[in-house]
């Protein structure tokens, strides 16, 4: 009961999650399913990101152990020569560009090409699609910086190239490479490590 009671306290700060007993949770993984207090539509694998994903990923932020305050530099990284990857990148930019604050967190856009992040001014790594194997450099510079970098791409996370991974779509998920989280410097506060996905 004392499990199911920190869960609830989770719930109760912006997740609204299928909080189940713990002996009713299956061996081989938990799985955050939860509702942000917006409907999140239909979106197919290569569209943009949505304003639901930056939320979802800005309060699944909140809850680390070292987390993030205040303004935050978000470095969106994207691959200059594909054009969706551009387009992906532009959404995103113009999405935080309204004035988005999520719990407590002012994010605060830079457009940066694949290519330049070793040297991009951020705190947090936001990796769009249609990077590819040059997603390398973007693991390489979160470790070096120790920032969290945050993806819709999930082969990204599972590669180790970017550590913490949001799905929208069936349901809400937050996925963790436990190893690129632990050589970035990150992890996840108490209870809420019982309602990630790790890998």
């Amino acid at each position: 009961m004392r499990s199911s009671s920190r869960v609830s306290q989770y719930c109760n700060r912006g997740f609204t999650a299928t909080c189940t007993v713990a002996g009713r949770i299956p061996r081989f993984g938990i799985l955050l399913i939860f509702a942000v207090g917006i409907s999140v539509a239909y979106r197919a694998a290569s569209a943009a990101v949505s304003e639901n994903d930056v939320t979802i990923a800005a309060r699944a932020l909140g809850f680390m152990e070292k987390p993030l305050t205040g303004v935050v530099r978000v470095g969106i990284v994207y691959e200059s020569d594909r054009p969706q990857s551009f387009q992906d990148a532009a959404s995103l930019q113009k999405i935080m560009d309204r004035g988005l604050t999520v719990g407590g967190l002012s994010l605060k856009p830079v457009m940066v090409p694949v290519g330049g992040v070793a040297g991009a001014n951020v705190d947090l790594l936001f990796l769009v699609d249609g990077v590819g194997a040059r997603a390398s450099s973007v693991g390489d510079a979160a470790r070096a910086r120790q920032i969290p970098c945050v993806t819709l791409d999930i082969d990204q996370v599972k590669n180790g190239d970017c550590a913490i991974g949001i799905r929208s779509e069936p349901r809400v998920e937050i996925l963790v490479n436990h190893e690129a989280a632990s050589r970035s410097g990150i992890g996840f506060a108490g209870a809420f490590k019982m309602l990630i996905t790790e890998f």
